[in-house]
């Protein structure tokens, strides 16, 4: 999997914890996740499902702001453990 192709059950994992962001808005690679609603929960939310859907489990390193920061910052998290 590459950076240009961000998994489509990433999106669905964070439109479920993002409370701002309604089941039609689009949402960009880019786009600030505290901007659409994730708090301090749905980061945990996001956390557990990204570690049970792709079978990982992310560093101390990893548990930061930045990883959390918008899909493509996960995404890029994602593809370091499955390398």
């Amino acid at each position: 999997m590459s950076l240009d192709s961000i998994d489509d059950r990433l999106e669905s994992i964070v439109r479920e914890h993002c409370s701002e962001l309604e089941s039609d808005s689009s949402i960009g690679p880019d786009d600030n996740l505290a901007d659409l609603g994730l708090n301090s929960v749905g980061t945990i939310g996001i956390l557990v499902a990204v570690e049970q859907t792709y079978d990982i489990s992310l560093s101390d390193e990893d548990l930061s702001f930045k990883t959390f920061e918008s899909i493509r910052s996960l995404w890029t998290t994602i593809l370091k453990y499955q390398a």
